[in-house]
C-alpha cells in the first residue's frame, strides 16, 4: 500500500476582541483550514484575529485578520463585513485568490 506523505497539521491561532460569538473562532479554524490544505509551500504558522466593534452605527463591524507564515513569508489578509460569518467566509475568499497561497 503506497502512502502518500502527509503534511504536518498547522494549528491556526485564533484571537478574538470585543464581542464575536463562541461559535467563530472555530468557524474560522475550518475555513483557514480548507485554505491551508491547498497550500504547496510549508505552512510554518497560521494567525487569525476577529474584531466585533463596538459602535453599531458602522457599517461593517466585524473585521477578520488573517497572518500566513509560508516557508518563511508572511501573506497578510484583512476584510470587513456586516456579520462575523460573512467576513471569515471573504478572508478565505481573500486568501483563496492569492497567487502566494495557492
Amino acid at each position: 500500500m503506497n502512502r502518500l506523505p502527509t503534511r504536518p497539521v498547522v494549528d491556526v491561532l485564533v484571537e478574538t476582541r470585543g464581542e464575536v460569538s463562541l461559535a467563530a473562532p472555530d468557524y474560522a479554524r475550518a475555513k483557514m483550514a480548507a485554505v491551508l490544505e491547498r497550500v504547496d509551500d510549508p505552512v510554518l504558522a497560521a494567525r487569525v484575529k476577529l474584531t466585533q466593534e463596538a459602535h453599531h452605527s458602522i457599517a461593517r463591524p466585524c473585521l477578520a485578520q488573517a497572518v500566513v507564515d509560508l516557508d518563511g513569508r508572511p501573506v497578510r489578509a484583512h476584510v470587513a463585513a456586516a456579520t462575523m460569518q460573512e467576513a471569515v467566509d471573504l478572508l478565505q475568499d481573500r486568501l483563496t485568490a492569492r497567487p502566494a497561497v495557492v
